[in-house]
């Protein structure tokens, strides 16, 4: 029993939660409209605040990990009060392989912030952030599992198509500086200019590879490349038989960059009237050049060879472990690709400088707010590129600000919510201090698995791992504040006659939009921004003070 769960804790890792392209991002934050770092999904949105700080981690942390496949509710489940896994027959291999996307995109993502601030500076507000970023992503198409699962079914003629078969792996440090700008009343933009500075790299290309099997003989043709760059320097022998690494001498070395890069974030929000925002954002477009300790291997297959058993894919497998031994740990596919690789007709070795480009991401939203802006309902878009592949989801949002210094949202992912897992967001402020925590999918049902299992000097802890949901994020942050007073004349409308209706009401005190910096009435009426407030005179029914 003991190694069952630990087979299938792995199986979950590598085949279920393990990286994810999809959500990588807090998509509840995008309506978060107390938090300061909300311009980390559209450099458009300013801060509330005249001026805010944030210091290392706990001025913000991200964590995104999941696939866009399946759960492991596919991986192992209930039946007739036994545990069954997907290998246990025929039908059950069959409802996972159909559950799996053409191309099975595993991705994992962490960021977090080493220094943050941002300040307002006429109409348009300026931020400055340094965040260490770790991105990893795999692509597994559909026919490395079909291979794996069924075998070669026909005797003469069986095709693999394992083009897609990608890697990224990246770590790296960005310095980000934004602008954002209130053009009109209505229109706002916003733009960051990211300087990168990569630590480690290590990433593949497939511009071909296929297999063409039967009983008789396999044909293997493919064309591809892998590049490695980090400050550990690795040593590959001829031929690719061995290898070796040797770790910087110093600790000095550990923190030179490996590669240098830049990118670009652009961003637009666009109030239509007093109920309706639209917002766009493109994220991420930028590479890093990686040129220390650099590797590159470049492969081009066109190998035939015989002698491959068929895999008997009508067998009845006796086990669990039978199965699982020959899917995970079996050597059929490791020596196809092996052998083909040490046959290939051409190979090479360089230690040539190379670039990646980083993760590009596309927001797309839209707000619908009532009661003025206490309730909106948000629509968010959310799509991201990578290596010709892409990958969206759509997050809805119902937003409540009961008042300026209180923010909270609930929040469904249409995509990956799997109508087991709901999100939540809350934001608020206490003197200078404000803090929020987001996550998209919380989940409702979940299995503990134990760490005595894998190894019994762990602590005896249970891990809670998600039963229905492929994927699990969380982002939070604190950050200090500080507003000063506006060098402009206040107004304050009190005891104001409404003409039309005859009637004496009082009106609040203006407070200050949480959207853009604006100036707003109780009655929703927007003024200008603070250097037009200056040139505006007040109404016969205003009664004006100044300090």
């Amino acid at each position: 029993m003991k190694q069952l769960k630990l087979q299938l804790f792995f199986l979950y890792l590598i085949s279920g939660n393990s990286l994810n392209l999809y959500a990588q991002q807090p998509n509840t934050l995008y309506f978060l409209e107390t938090s300061t770092v909300r311009h980390k999904l559209n450099p458009s949105f300013q801060p509330a605040n005249d001026f805010y700080l944030s210091f290392p981690v706990i001025g913000y942390t991200e964590f995104n990990i999941g696939n866009n496949s399946v759960t492991l509710k596919d991986i192992v489940y209930n039946q007739n009060g036994k545990t069954i896994t997907f290998l246990n027959d025929s039908l059950s291999i069959d409802r996972f392989y159909k559950t799996l996307k053409n191309n099975t995109v595993l991705r994992a993502n962490l960021q977090s912030n080493l220094l943050d601030f941002g300040f307002h500076y006429k109409s348009s507000y300026l931020t400055f952030s340094l965040t260490e970023r770790l991105d990893g992503t795999l692509s597994i198409p559909k026919d490395v599992f079909k291979l794996s699962f069924y075998g070669t079914r026909d005797i003469y003629y069986n095709s693999f198509n394992f083009t897609n078969l990608k890697t990224d792996f990246t770590a790296y440090t960005e310095a980000a500086f934004g602008l954002a700008k209130d053009v009109t009343e209505k229109w706002s933009i916003g733009g960051k200019f990211k300087i990168l500075f990569g630590h480690a790299n290590l990433s593949n290309t497939n511009r071909n590879f296929t297999i063409n099997a039967g009983l008789s003989k396999w044909v293997l043709q493919g064309e591809g490349s892998v590049n490695y760059s980090s400050p550990v320097q690795l040593n590959i022998g001829d031929n690719f038989q061995s290898s070796s690494y040797s770790n910087p001498p110093r600790l000095i070395d550990w923190l030179k960059p490996s590669g240098m890069g830049i990118g670009v974030d652009l961003g637009i929000d666009y109030h239509l009237n007093e109920n309706i925002n639209l917002s766009a954002a493109i994220l991420d477009l930028g590479f890093i050049h990686w040129n220390i300790n650099t590797i590159n291997l470049r492969y081009k297959v066109d190998y035939t060879y015989n002698g491959i058993t068929k895999l008997n894919s009508n067998s009845t497998l006796s086990t669990y472990n039978e199965v699982y031994n020959q899917l995970i740990f079996g050597n059929l596919l490791i020596d196809s690709v092996s052998m083909a690789f040490n046959g290939s007709t051409t190979k090479s070795k360089s230690n040539d400088t190379y670039s990646t480009g980083t993760t590009a991401k596309l927001n797309l939203g839209f707000e619908y707010n009532l009661l003025e802006h206490k309730v909106g309902f948000g629509f968010l878009s959310h799509t991201q590129f990578f290596k010709n592949t892409f990958t969206e989801e759509i997050t809805t949002s119902v937003n409540i600000r009961p008042n300026k210094w209180l923010n909270a949202s609930l929040s469904y992912s249409l995509f990956n919510g799997t109508l087991s897992t709901f999100g939540a967001g809350i934001g608020f402020k206490f003197g200078i201090v404000n803090y929020f925590a987001t996550a998209d999918y919380i989940y409702f049902h979940k299995i503990s698995f134990p760490l005595t299992d894998i190894n019994s000097r762990f602590p005896d802890w249970n891990i809670p791992i998600p039963y229905n949901s492929r994927v699990f994020n969380f982002s939070t942050g604190l950050s200090f504040v500080f507003d000063h007073p506006i060098n402009v004349q206040k107004y304050r409308r009190s005891d104001i006659i409404e003409k039309n209706k005859g009637l004496k009401t009082k009106r609040k005190p203006m407070i200050k939009d949480s959207r853009n910096g604006y100036i707003k009435s109780d009655n929703t009426n927007f003024l200008k921004s603070k250097k037009g407030l200056q040139q505006t005179k007040p109404s016969n029914d205003c009664r004006c003070e100044t300090n």
